[in-house]
């Protein structure tokens, strides 16, 4: 596995609204260092969601490719998360980086072409859903989850069949601190699909909770990794309080700092 940072590039012509399109990628691997950069070809997302005009388009495309140019002259530069962080920071117009997120990747040009399908291609939400996120983590847990399974105080657990329903679940990662506490990552659709796959896992971890396996107590953790608008709002207002009926866990990516440090303190 490869250490490397990504940061998607959004389309923001509004900073005070805050609404952004995902529009391209910026992937850099630290040893051996290499940098891929890419923008997608469809922009009918952000003509409709912003009601830009044929002219503006053109402009934007033009912005793109402006931004490809400065990326690739400066990519030399960039040997840490920070120092990306920091070109991230100082972009002013239109096209804004996300904060650079972890990433182990095994080859450079098949994981760009990963994320870029996942995270910046019409893709819809429910098909975003269904694509695996467990190596795509918050840096902060990403860091903190690598240096634990060095110490085995974090293990895989792979595919992990559910008591009474006996489905099996997929579990990448999992830890103890007095339970066993399955951890798995999901991205929610930003539609009302997202309320079939909270209640699924609602159920899964109500049954979890309620039958030891082998004499252990085990707790099912839901990780969210990423969350646009859209998918936040059905977080909220649906994923949220399901799982809270049913005491299922649920770490949103603003949380995952506390959670990483959570983690580190009680996983034995």
């Amino acid at each position: 596995m490869l250490k490397a940072f990504y940061s998607v590039i959004q389309f923001c012509p509004d900073r005070f609204r805050a609404e952004a399109v995902n529009v391209g990628l910026l992937l850099i691997c630290l040893e051996p260092h290499a940098v891929r950069v890419g923008f997608t070809r469809k922009l009918n997302r952000a003509r409709s969601l912003f009601e830009i005009s044929k002219k503006d388009m053109e402009s934007l495309k033009l912005t793109t490719e402006a931004m490809r140019c400065r990326i690739e002259g400066a990519a030399g530069e960039w040997r840490t998360q920070e120092e990306l962080a920091a070109f991230a920071a100082s972009r002013a117009n239109d096209l804004r980086l996300t904060e650079p997120r972890l990433a182990k990747i095994e080859d450079i040009d098949t994981d760009f072409e990963r994320l870029f399908n996942d995270l910046v291609e019409q893709r819809s939400s429910a098909a975003l859903a269904d694509a695996s996120p467990a190596e795509v983590l918050p840096p902060s847990l990403s860091e903190v989850f690598y240096r634990l399974q060095k110490e085995r105080k974090i293990w895989k657990p792979g595919m992990f069949t559910v008591p009474v329903f006996n489905r099996k679940l997929d579990i990448p990662y999992a830890f103890k601190n007095g339970v066993v506490n399955l951890i798995k990552p999901e991205v929610f659709a930003g539609t009302r699909r997202a309320e079939t796959q909270a209640a699924n896992l609602a159920v899964n971890g109500d049954l979890i909770q309620r039958n030891p396996i082998n004499g252990e107590s085990h707790k099912l953790i839901v990780l969210s990794t990423h969350e646009t608008l859209e998918q936040a709002k059905e977080i909220d207002e649906h994923v949220g309080p399901l799982f809270k009926e049913y005491n299922v866990r649920l770490v949103r990516p603003h949380e995952a700092q506390a959670f990483a440090e959570e983690v580190e303190r009680s996983a034995h």
